[in-house]
């Protein structure tokens, strides 16, 4: 079976990638991943930054992208810099879901909109998603009022604070995932890397690999013990030591 490849959500590296953004992106190469997923584009255009991609031989993985930027003036230049990057996957990384329903609404808009352009967009949990209303979750709610070509990315680390099911979780949603948050979670330490906490990463990688539609993992460290470059390597090369 092809290796799912690793890349990393360049918010990880939110404190370093504005200082240089072309040498950053070479040592993540160096380093084994095989592309990026942007949180934000640095004042740089679709252009520059896909040929520091290329330059690389790193791909877009996709882009995390407010749900305004997938709306009114901001569609059009949010669609070209994806287009020059070569993404087609837009992703919510977090919305309103105090009034859910207006959210949904929304998101179904520019779902839409997106496809007209060749384009899907999906969401991205936290931990709120999994509050319960009215006996279902936030989660399900916007899953189950959205397109079945409307994303799912689960983010593991979050789901398991969240107290989730997570294997059931990757299985209910199986042929929405193309897109994984392999985030580690610890009750010990929040700043625990990939590997080094309490997520059953082997059975997880299992069920991504044999029974879901997943295209890419994709690292993300919010906090660090170490700096943030040493810690996004020490997340790859624990997944490496998994067979990853």
């Amino acid at each position: 079976m092809t290796k799912i490849p690793i890349a990393l959500q360049l918010y990880s590296l939110r404190d370093v990638m504005p200082n240089d953004v072309a040498g950053t992106l070479q040592k993540l190469a160096a380093m084994g991943y095989a592309g990026v997923e942007f949180a934000g584009y640095y004042g740089l255009g679709g252009a520059e930054l896909r040929a520091m991609l290329d330059a690389n031989g790193l791909r877009c993985a996709g882009a995390h992208v407010r749900l305004e930027a997938l709306e009114g003036d901001e569609f059009a230049a949010t669609i070209a810099m994806n287009r020059a990057l070569g993404n087609d996957r837009l992703i919510v990384p977090g919305a309103d879901l105090n009034d859910l329903t207006t959210t949904i609404q929304r998101m179904n808009a520019a779902h839409a909109a997106a496809k007209g352009e060749g384009m899907r967009a999906g969401f991205h949990n936290h931990v709120r998603e999994f509050d319960v209303v009215d006996g279902m979750t936030k989660f399900d709610r916007i899953f189950s009022e959205t397109p079945d070509d409307f994303l799912v990315q689960v983010d593991i680390g979050w789901a398991t604070a969240a107290g989730v099911d997570v294997a059931a979780l990757l299985r209910k949603y199986a042929k929405r995932i193309e897109t994984v948050h392999v985030k580690e979670f610890s009750t010990a330490n929040s700043k625990a890397a990939v590997g080094e906490g309490s997520v059953e990463w082997v059975s997880i990688f299992e069920i991504l690999e044999n029974e879901t539609s997943a295209e890419w993992y994709i690292v993300e460290q919010e906090e660090y013990e170490i700096g943030p470059m040493e810690s996004v390597e020490s997340c790859i090369a624990n997944i490496r030591k998994l067979g990853r």
